[in-house]
């Protein structure tokens, strides 16, 4: 393991601490304040924010006065630049293992915090091999394994992001009508990639990283070890920074809302960024193939070099669903009824999930364990206007219990002639069995073709045009509000589309054969 150097007592500013009684700080949402878990004790946004900038400012020139202490070098094979605390007057390339030479610091990015290394290269290297060993048949670890010579550690440069913001969520459907819903967040340890060399996705297989080891910068911390050097160009990195945030919230957006499928636009921001050297063992092959392992937690990243479609297998959820359904109704109600629920259902989700399904491609890494990015320190709520003003809110678009009085509804007025003929039977004491439940299906066909055509509009996002709001009260309850008297529902909203009742005379019309049609249907089930 390289030597690391360490301080008993150490500084992290990654981490809030209460001024009052020393504990960590985590910021509230929806009070928009740090607040301590222990005491109580609140601490403003632009407070700390001050705080943090002013502790920048001694840290840089702590920096400028012990630059003596490292070295900067350059391979001149990949152009690689890292720092070291060495006498040597070369090194070895972490990256291509050319040897490097001494250079001069020119206006160089000094990191200002560093998270050492605990995973030793021996440990790493076996972590990688047993990886290769449990997938031998695949070629992306054939070629990883011939390039074990390369397997190096180093410390690469990042930008940690921290801070709030706002924005709105613009939700667009199909129909090319947009919904606004406006938002604050707060991104607490968002690791964005600050060298042109690794793709980020690649080296977001490996996060995240424990940034309650992070530690104020100090040159020894690389004696035996190397940090690569920040080398994309400020444009790129803000546009990094703009991305990999935006992506973040988008992920902890859609979680509240349960689809992908919106822009996020963000105009309010009171964050701050750190630079900081993350520790990570290294070998990259030819044709896009490189495998990183996390040197803090050992988690394993894999770039395959491959393409792969991230939706390919859209089908099979509305398969098994129709499935279910079907056999389920057919082992309550027989053959019959298990026929008709489930192609409706079958229909209904078929639509849903194909009109909502959207070629991704993407290129394929591979993580062990195979667990996500964790985004669980990010946080977001809705604000709305319930006419007294803007207050924290949360939305509801697709709940179970909604989708339950959906189906139930639409399954009600499709069996509506057969349900008034059940209910004549009964009250003349006849059998149920004998209705013609069959000559029902002019009416059927109606309001299936409605139900199949809702479950278009479902797909391509109608439901977002009525969402159902929720006051979050200072005691975190909720209370069920609306934004203004005329906030339509779901199907109020989707038969004002359908543009049916445009004037009374096209109305009483539309009235007039539905209950003709009904009453005949029933006639003809009771005859």
């Amino acid at each position: 393991m390289p030597t690391i150097y360490m301080e008993n007592t150490v500084n992290n500013p990654l981490v809030i601490r209460c001024k009052s009684c020393g504990g960590d700080q985590s910021f509230d949402i929806i009070k928009q304040q740090y607040v301590c878990a222990h005491c109580g004790s609140v601490t403003e946004l632009n407070s700390q924010t001050a705080e943090f900038k002013s502790w920048k400012r001694l840290l840089q020139q702590k920096q400028q006065q012990s630059l003596s202490e490292a070295k900067m070098f350059k391979c001149p094979s990949c152009g690689a630049q890292t720092l070291a605390a060495s006498d040597d007057a070369s090194a070895i390339c972490p990256f291509c293992q050319s040897t490097m030479v001494d250079t001069q610091f020119a206006n160089t990015p000094i990191p200002e915090v560093i998270i050492p290394f605990k995973v030793t290269k021996e440990d790493a290297e076996k972590r990688l091999r047993d990886w290769i060993s449990t997938n031998k048949s695949n070629p992306a670890a054939q070629t990883i394994e011939k390039n074990m010579q390369r397997f190096s550690g180093c410390y690469l440069p990042y930008h940690i992001v921290r801070g709030a913001f706002s924005g709105i969520m613009d939700i667009a459907n199909q129909a090319g009508e947009s919904q606004e819903y406006f938002f604050k967040a707060y991104l607490n340890h968002t690791a964005v990639n600050a060298s042109k060399d690794w793709d980020n996705l690649f080296l977001d297989g490996i996060e995240p990283f424990d940034f309650n080891d992070a530690r104020e910068f100090d040159y020894r911390y690389l004696i035996n070890q190397s940090a690569k050097i920040q080398n994309v160009e400020t444009s790129e990195l803000a546009q990094r920074i703009k991305e990999e945030t935006g992506s973040e919230l988008h992920e902890t957006l859609s979680e509240k809302v349960h689809t992908k499928e919106f822009a996020v636009n963000l105009f309010e921001q009171d964050n701050e960024t750190i630079l900081a050297a993350l520790p990570v063992y290294l070998v990259q092959c030819e044709n896009g193939i490189a495998a990183a392992v996390n040197g803090q937690t050992g988690k394993i990243s894999v770039s395959t070099g491959k393409t792969i479609n991230l939706t390919r297998n859209w089908w099979i959820l509305p398969t098994v669903a129709t499935l279910v359904v079907g056999l389920l109704s057919g082992f309550l109600g027989g053959l019959e009824l298990g026929l008709i629920l489930g192609a409706v259902f079958g229909i209904l989700l078929f639509v849903i999930a194909h009109v909502r399904h959207n070629k991704v491609l993407e290129k394929e890494v591979l993580t062990a364990p195979k667990t996500k990015k964790s985004h669980n320190d990010t946080q977001a709520v809705f604000f709305a206007d319930f006419g007294k003003g803007v207050v924290p809110a949360r939305l509801e678009f697709i709940t179970p219990w909604r989708v339950i009085k959906l189906i139930l509804t639409f399954l009600v007025v499709i069996f509506l002639p057969a349900l008034i003929a059940i209910v004549i039977q009964c009250c003349k004491g006849l059998s149920i069995l004998d209705i013609h439940y069959g000559y029902g299906a002019a009416w059927y066909c109606i309001p299936g073709f409605f139900a199949i055509a809702f479950a278009g509009g479902m797909a391509k996002g109608m439901m977002y045009n009525a969402p159902m709001y929720y006051e979050i009260l200072p005691d975190g309850t909720t209370k069920r509000r609306k934004v203004n008297s005329k906030q339509p529902s779901v199907l109020g909203y989707f038969f004002s589309q359908m543009n049916l009742m445009e004037s009374k005379r096209s109305g009483c019309l539309v009235i007039g054969f539905l209950l003709f049609l009904l009453i005949g249907s029933v006639a003809a089930m009771l005859s």
